[in-house]
Formats: structure tokens, C-alpha cells, sequence
């Protein structure tokens, strides 16, 4: 008897690890991750992902769709770089870190993140480029 519960349990556990692989979580998913350059952007389609602006000259990000994130982390010589960009009430929001201290998104730091957007839109293949204003 004992063994036949056991039996049933490792049979249980097996079925419910397989049902979980299979379950997927609505919205769109795109990640890079090479070596000293992580992108991880989160919609909810693809074609709200399309949505995404950046400026003409490809070093600011005009607009970004309700619900919609964008995890940057990038390693250099000055350190760990680590931005999260998110929408709330119709404005962008940057969260920054440098070798895991907040840091104030301000001029140097738009300056690197300026130096970062042709690289995400080159890595977030964009079928036709990103839309521009």
C-alpha cells in the first residue's frame, strides 16, 4: 500500500512538471544576452513591441506603449550598468544602477543610454527598423 501511494506521488510530480512547461504567460518576450550586453524587452504583442519610438537620430526613447518594459544591462569600463525603463501614466520612467547603486537618471546617464539605443534597436531586430517621430 505504502509503495503504491508512493507510486502515485512520483506520478503526480512528474504530470504537474509537465503541465508547467507547458503553460506560457500572455505577451511578447524578446531577449538578448551576449556577453557584456543584456536586453529584455516585454510587451503585451508583438505588435505593441512594434509601437516602441525612438528618436531620428536613434539616442532617446520617445514613446513607450502602456505596459510595456525595457531591461538594459550592459558591463564597460566604468562598471555595471543596470536600466529598467517602464511606462506609468503616459511618461517613461528610468529606474538606473551603476555597480548596483541607484543612481539619478540624469545627463551622464542619458549619455550612455543615448550611446545604448542604436545597439537595442540593432538587437531587437525590428522588421523595418523602430518607428521614428
Amino acid at each position: 500500500m505504502l509503495a503504491f501511494l508512493k507510486f502515485r506521488l512520483v506520478i503526480l510530480a512528474c504530470l504537474s512538471l509537465v503541465l508547467s512547461a507547458c503553460i506560457t504567460w500572455p505577451g511578447h518576450r524578446h531577449t538578448v544576452d551576449e556577453e557584456n550586453f543584456y536586453l529584455h524587452i516585454t510587451t503585451p504583442s508583438r505588435v505593441v513591441k512594434e509601437e516602441i519610438r525612438f528618436n531620428a537620430e536613434e539616442t532617446e526613447l520617445l514613446f513607450l506603449p502602456e505596459n510595456a518594459q525595457i531591461e538594459l544591462i550592459v558591463s564597460d569600463n566604468i562598471g555595471k550598468h543596470q536600466l529598467t525603463i517602464k511606462e506609468n501614466q503616459g511618461s517613461i520612467v528610468y529606474h538606473y544602477r551603476l555597480n548596483g547603486h541607484k543612481t539619478t537618471f540624469g545627463a551622464k546617464e542619458k549619455e550612455w543610454f543615448a550611446s545604448q539605443v542604436p545597439l537595442i534597436i540593432e538587437k531587437s531586430k525590428y522588421q523595418d527598423g523602430p518607428s521614428q517621430a
